[in-house]
C-alpha cells in the first residue's frame, strides 16, 4: 500500500506536495532542507508515500523529533493504518496538517481527543507580499544578541504559556532563547530602542516561506507590533526573491494582526499535541 521514499522520489515528492503548498509547508520545508531519510536533525524526516499508475495519491511523513504530517486529500482506502503500521514503533510527540486529515490520522493511530494536551485547529492565512506595505516610521527590525537571551528567556516562556505549546525538554526555556540568537530567520523588532517583537521563520520552499514564532509582550500589545514586524520581515525577504507567506494565527488578535497587513484567509490548519511523546504500537 505504502512504500519509504528514496532521494530518487524527492523531485515527483515536492511536485506533489507543491499542489496542496499552503498545508504543506513542513513537509516541503523539511524535504528542502534535509531531503528524504536524514536521522540526524531534529527536523530530517522519513517519508512514506502510496502512488499509483496516475502518480503520487498520499504522503506522510514523521520527523525525528516524532511529529507526523499528511498531505493525502485523495488518498485511497487504507492508506491512513498504512502509515499508524510504518510508525509502529516509534515515539510520536504529536501531529500537524490539514484538519480532517489530521482526524483520519488519529483515527487510524487509536488516539482520541482526549488523548491530546492540544488540538487546535487555527485559520491558515496567505499573502502576496508584494502588498505588503510598510509600517510606520520609527519601527526596524535587529538580529538577536547573545545579550538580548535574558530578555528572549521571558519572552519564550510567556508565549509557551499563552499557547500551551510544550517545551522541548532537551532545549528548556535558555536553550530556545538562544537558538533564537543563532537563527538565520530571526529578527527582534525595535521601537526606537525598545524591543517590543519577535518574529521567525519556520519553513522556507523556494519562494514561499511560512512565518511562526511572532510574539508580543502582553504590555505592549493593542500597538501593532506583530504585524509590524512580520510586515517589515515579509518585505526584506520580498527583495531577496520571496513572492508568498504562509502562516496560521494562534488568536483572533493575531488573525486581526495579519489581516490588518493583507492576509487573507484560505482554510485551516491542525496542530495535535501529546502530553509526552507515546510509542505506537501496532494497529490492524
Amino acid at each position: 500500500m505504502i512504500r519509504q521514499a528514496v532521494p530518487e522520489d524527492v523531485d515527483a515528492l515536492d511536485a506533489f506536495l507543491s499542489q496542496y503548498a499552503a498545508t504543506s509547508m513542513f513537509l516541503r520545508g523539511n524535504l528542502t532542507a534535509h531531503g528524504v531519510g536524514e536521522t540526524a536533525h531534529t527536523h530530517g524526516t522519513t517519508y512514506f508515500i502510496h502512488a499509483d499508475a496516475e502518480g503520487f495519491r498520499g504522503v506522510a511523513g514523521v520527523t525525528n523529533g516524532g511529529y507526523l504530517m499528511c498531505q493525502a486529500p485523495n488518498a485511497p482506502q487504507g492508506f491512513w493504518h498504512s502509515v499508524a503500521n510504518a510508525v509502529t514503533g516509534r515515539k510520536i510527540a504529536g501531529m500537524t496538517g490539514e484538519p480532517a486529515q489530521i482526524e483520519q490520522l488519529s483515527a487510524a493511530l487509536g488516539l482520541r481527543a482526549d488523548d491530546f494536551a492540544i488540538k487546535d485547529t487555527q485559520p491558515l492565512y496567505q499573502v502576496m507580499i508584494e502588498i505588503v506595505a510598510a509600517p510606520r516610521d520609527g519601527l526596524t527590525l535587529c538580529k538577536p544578541e547573545p545579550l538580548d537571551v535574558p530578555m528572549l528567556v521571558e519572552w519564550f516562556a510567556d508565549h509557551h504559556a499563552d499557547t500551551g505549546m510544550p517545551v522541548p525538554e532537551a532545549l528548556g526555556i535558555k536553550g530556545l532563547a538562544q537558538g533564537f540568537v543563532e537563527k538565520p530567520d530571526a529578527w527582534i523588532l525595535r521601537d526606537a530602542d525598545q524591543p517590543v517583537a519577535m518574529t521567525a521563520l519556520n519553513a522556507r520552499v523556494h519562494d514561499v516561506v511560512q512565518v511562526g514564532g511572532v510574539y508580543v509582550p502582553p504590555m505592549l500589545r493593542g500597538h501593532g507590533y506583530g504585524g509590524a514586524a512580520v510586515a517589515l520581515h515579509l518585505r526584506s525577504l520580498y527583495k531577496r526573491g520571496i513572492k508568498c507567506a504562509i502562516l496560521f494565527a494562534a488568536s483572533i488578535f493575531a488573525a486581526r494582526a495579519y489581516e490588518a497587513i493583507g492576509f487573507i484567509r484560505i482554510g485551516s490548519y491542525e496542530i495535535a499535541l501529546l502530553p509526552a511523546p507515546r510509542l505506537i504500537g501496532a494497529t490492524i
